[in-house]
């Protein structure tokens, strides 16, 4: 396994950063490697796949994710696919004490989501999905700091260390709201399960299970069942596999991924399933639909 070091890819020792858009076309695959600096990926567009401790995870557009020093890590794209991506890479030294200062800051805790190598451990790769507006701004913020890096005005490395705190604490911004987004804090109930309705069609990829949503809402599970299908006319499972569909649908028409890849997209982790699940709630097959929308 390679092991890429500072030298090789950062500006210096007294600046040990980087950063540009890189592309990753069909069919491409990165081997896997490792780093003695912290890799920040913003994925812009497309999609793909990435082995992070052994386990490979599905790459959307608008994940976001750092991987740590020394972590072995790599990339595969599909054939029918391709991966836009932002790459910034800097050694911790380089914001270390602005971190510091954050931890500090209670309203910070959830930092640590989003600047895994200050913690002691990892469970799983570190990840956080940005909705399309949020998309813009960060875009827009990551624009600013290559901008900054490429044309290196005075003054360019001050800006560059401001701006990337400033990226740092607009994804723990985004990840408070979105693990926030289902509590109770909604003036009805009716606008509360709208709330938790849309948590659900975000994380369709997710394995969410009616206990952890109940449990996000400070609701038993009882009192959540009735609750949301008394506003949605639908039970949990009957709504989410409906968001499920409507998106696989969506899919099948606009790409040419194959029917276990569309599967997995959508959060069905058995294509059989996903198929049984798409004639159910259409009375047709996946390949039928394709077919004729085409």
């Amino acid at each position: 396994m390679v092991n890429h070091t500072n030298n090789q890819f950062l500006e210096s020792e007294v600046f040990p950063f980087y950063a540009a858009p890189f592309e990753l076309p069909a069919g491409r695959y990165v081997a896997p490697h490792s780093h003695e600096f912290v890799e920040f990926v913003y994925i812009v567009e497309g999609g793909g796949m990435h082995t992070y401790k052994g386990i490979e995870h599905r790459l959307h557009t608008g994940d976001a994710f750092i991987i740590e020093p020394g972590m072995e890590h790599s990339y595969r794209v599909g054939e029918h696919e391709q991966l836009l991506v932002y790459n910034v890479l800097f050694h911790p030294s380089l914001i270390f004490h602005e971190l510091e200062r954050l931890k500090e800051d209670s309203s910070f805790f959830d930092f640590y989501y989003v600047v895994p190598f200050m913690r002691q451990s990892v469970k799983d790769q570190p990840s956080l999905w940005l909705s399309p507006v949020e998309q813009s701004v960060f875009k827009s913020l990551l624009d600013e700091i290559v901008r900054e890096f490429t044309v290196k005005d005075h003054g360019y490395r001050s800006m560059i260390r401001s701006k990337l705190v400033e990226c740092f604490v607009f994804l723990s911004r985004c990840n408070r709201k979105n693990n926030e987004s289902v509590r109770l804090a909604s003036p009805s109930e009716k606008q509360a399960m709208e709330q938790i309705a849309r948590f659900i069609e975000r994380h369709l990829e997710k394995q969410l299970k009616l206990a952890e949503v109940s449990r996000l809402c400070g609701m038993s599970v009882s009192t959540f069942k009735a609750k949301f299908k008394a506003n949605t006319g639908r039970t949990f499972l009957e709504y989410r596999n409906e968001m499920r569909i409507m998106a696989a649908k969506r899919l099948l028409v606009q790409t040419e991924l194959k029917m276990i890849e569309i599967a997995q997209e959508v959060g069905f982790e058995d294509v059989s399933l996903f198929n049984r699940t798409f004639r159910h709630l259409t009375g047709m097959s996946p390949s039928q639909y394709r077919k004729d929308q085409l």
